[in-house]
């Protein structure tokens, strides 16, 4: 039976290192794609380095298709950069990344989806990604074949695979209305922490559905915060030029969305 210990996420390997080997795997042998990016964001709205303001009282879910209404939602969504206290260089250069895209410290969701679609901006982005993706790699003395006693020639190890069984114990911790009541996070950090966790595995509203909306973070997560970020950066690599696309950065881009009203 599980004690109190399973709250503890099994290892302390950054957020975007934990999606890249365990999930995005599947799709582009353990490469840093673009929801690195999104993940980076969430913690730092977390550790308020990134303010969030948000008009919008009822809960959100994005559809397969932008609608006139997720765009409402996303204007009343605004980010703010705090610039206070150090950064790594990859968070350093998601703060880039982010004040050249809008021109600005303050922006509204809306408003950033709307700059995706130019393509002199979006193809810097591809560039900033480049940058931020080098960044985390180095921080984290990572690639797509090594890491740690990980992942060796881009497979996994004895020692990897034991480590995926425990990141799947936590996964069905975070997702478990009865192991969530009994173990529930013993702080508002804690209970954002899981909430990140949860968007590393693409269940981020699942988690915060048996958990409180305690903080600012959780209540982006319930607009559909992580999901529209995505939804904003894979649009702007959709509109970078081709001869841009081929140093491969633009593997595992999808959810490509038309913006209603030709916004």
């Amino acid at each position: 039976m599980p004690d109190g210990n399973i709250r503890n996420p099994p290892s302390n390997d950054a957020y975007p290192i934990v999606s890249t080997l365990f999930v995005n795997k599947r799709f582009n042998k353990h490469e840093i794609l673009i929801n690195s990016l999104s993940l980076t964001i969430l913690d730092l709205i977390k550790k308020d380095q990134i303010k969030c303001e948000i008009n919008w009282e009822k809960s959100h879910s994005v559809g397969k298709k932008l609608t006139e209404t997720d765009l409402e939602v996303m204007k009343n969504i605004t980010l703010r950069i705090a610039n206070k206290g150090e950064l790594k260089t990859s968070e350093f250069l998601v703060i880039k990344l982010l004040k050249a895209m809008n021109k600005n410290k303050k922006f509204n969701l809306k408003d950033m989806l709307k700059q995706s679609k130019n393509s002199a901006i979006a193809n810097k982005f591809g560039e900033g990604f480049m940058e931020f993706k080098t960044a985390i790699e180095n921080e984290n003395d990572y690639t797509s074949k090594d890491y740690k006693d990980i992942l060796v020639n881009g497979k996994f190890t004895r020692e990897g695979k034991e480590l995926q069984k425990e990141w799947g114990n936590f996964q069905k911790y975070l997702k478990s209305q009865d192991l969530t009541e009994k173990y529930p996070p013993e702080s508002i950090e804690e209970n954002s922490s899981q909430i990140i966790y949860g968007a590393c595995f693409n269940m981020e509203k699942d988690v915060l559905k048996l958990r409180e909306n305690n903080s600012i973070l959780c209540d982006f997560i319930d607009k559909d915060g992580y999901k529209l970020l995505n939804i904003i950066f894979n649009n702007a690599l959709s509109h970078v030029s081709e001869k841009h696309k081929g140093n491969g950065i633009f593997y595992g881009v999808n959810d490509k969305y038309t913006i209603p009203g030709g916004v």
